[in-house]
């Protein structure tokens, strides 16, 4: 089925945009345990873009209060917004809520009662949030590894006079250097806005073939399923041990062991990249398999489009790319934007439809935008090359080939 391109009127480049008015967003944070809140706990509430890109943040200290602890935080009220918030103490979060979507509009928003669980932090990794940009830092020994979709460096430690230095070794233009709860980051030479520190996710999954296992983490728990079914293990989530640059989860009451290593790894069933290597030891036994969501190596940033089924795009041409965690697809074509939607699943990846503007361009850029919407219609899965670029293909050949 070819690529159904809907077109609507495009505004003249001359009408100004409104810009967004700011809204406000409150409620309150309980959890339904009895447990009592250390006096040096931290309140952290966050909005977030469908994209995952954080708007605002609000953090203040607990002052000893108990729950329900108040909040108030402003978002503009153009885009969908989704909430999380979490509880700090002892310098990890304990409490962390699911995300809350919020629509858009200009009315303030009151969310009553978020509900948050406890939660045990996986240990040794950080993601962060850098303007449009998403990265994962994990500290490795005295080193620290970083990833930013599916690029990854090894860093190591760097004389400075103030924070925490750690630069590339491969690369002295890669480096981040964090200070507080904020960091700087340069990439290739590059510095990005202000890093700041992103809730976690609530769950981990990784997973494996022959025989079919997975291994969840979440609320405090590693649930294990091998043997295709007929395996079950549950067990708290142990603290990890660093060994050989992976993270290793090793309870001491049941035969599991999960090693974690933050490397690209493709499924050996489907060939799907995924962000993490996993092993599992149990019955004598080790298991190998992938680890993480494959989302989050499509989402961490944009994409600039350098080349259409290997004929190359005119230079300053300006195609990108930008998923969305919501799974909206959205970017300019060269000539018009365009958005829509896309699916994620165990089998691939598919777009569309998209709908574009109007807009007239020469010649030469309405056929290259042309091939581009034909390329996105023959999508079947997506691949990360060993340079980090993004391979969007049709079976086994690649028909856009994408960069940060």
């Amino acid at each position: 089925m070819r690529l159904a391109v809907a077109f609507f009127l495009f505004l003249l480049p001359t009408l100004s945009v409104a810009a967004a008015e700011m809204r406000v967003i409150s409620g309150s944070l309980i959890y339904r345990e009895r447990i009592a809140l250390a006096p040096e706990t931290e309140l952290m509430v966050e909005l977030r873009d469908e994209a995952g890109t954080v708007l605002a943040t609000l953090r203040r200290p607990g002052g000893g209060a108990q729950v329900p602890l108040p909040f108030v935080i402003e978002g503009p009220d153009d885009v969908a917004l989704v909430l999380r918030a979490a509880l700090r103490s002892e310098g990890a979060i304990r409490w962390l809520s699911p995300p809350v979507a919020i629509d858009a509009g200009p009315d303030p928003v009151d969310l009553g009662e978020v509900v948050m669980r406890p939660h045990r932090p996986m240990g040794f990794a950080t993601m962060l949030s850098c303007g449009e940009l998403t990265a994962e830092l994990g500290f490795v020994g005295a080193g620290a590894r970083l990833r930013v979709g599916g690029s990854y460096w090894d860093l190591v430690p760097d004389r400075t006079a103030s924070g925490s230095k750690f630069t590339a070794l491969t690369d002295p233009g890669t480096w981040i250097w964090t200070h507080g709860d904020a960091a700087t980051l340069s990439l290739n030479g590059a510095a990005l806005p202000e890093c700041r520190e992103m809730l976690p996710e609530s769950r981990y999954v990784a997973r494996g073939n022959e025989p079919g296992w997975s291994v969840q983490i979440g609320n405090g728990q590693m649930h294990y399923v091998g043997d295709y079914g007929a395996t079950v293990i549950t067990t708290p989530l142990p603290e990890p041990r660093i060994e050989a640059g992976a993270r290793v989860y090793d309870p001491t009451d049941v035969d599991i062991v999960l090693r974690l290593e933050a490397a690209l790894c493709h499924d050996d069933m489907t060939g799907m990249p995924y962000p993490d290597r996993a092993e599992i030891t149990t019955g004598g036994r080790l298991l190998r398999g992938c680890g993480g969501d494959p989302l989050e190596l499509l989402i961490a940033h944009p994409w600039r489009v350098e080349d259409i089924a290997g004929g190359g795009v005119i230079d300053s041409s300006m195609l990108s790319l930008r998923f969305s965690r919501a799974g909206r697809l959205a970017g300019t074509g060269g000539c018009n934007r365009y958005s829509g939607s896309f699916s994620l699943g165990g089998e691939g990846l598919s777009i569309g439809p998209v709908a574009a503007t109007m807009m007239a361009c020469p010649e030469a850029l309405m056929r290259q935008e042309r091939r581009f919407f034909d390329a996105l219609d023959e999508v079947m899965g997506f691949d990360i090359a060993p340079n980090g670029a993004l391979l969007l293909m049709a079976g086994e050949i690649p028909v856009i080939t994408a960069r940060r």
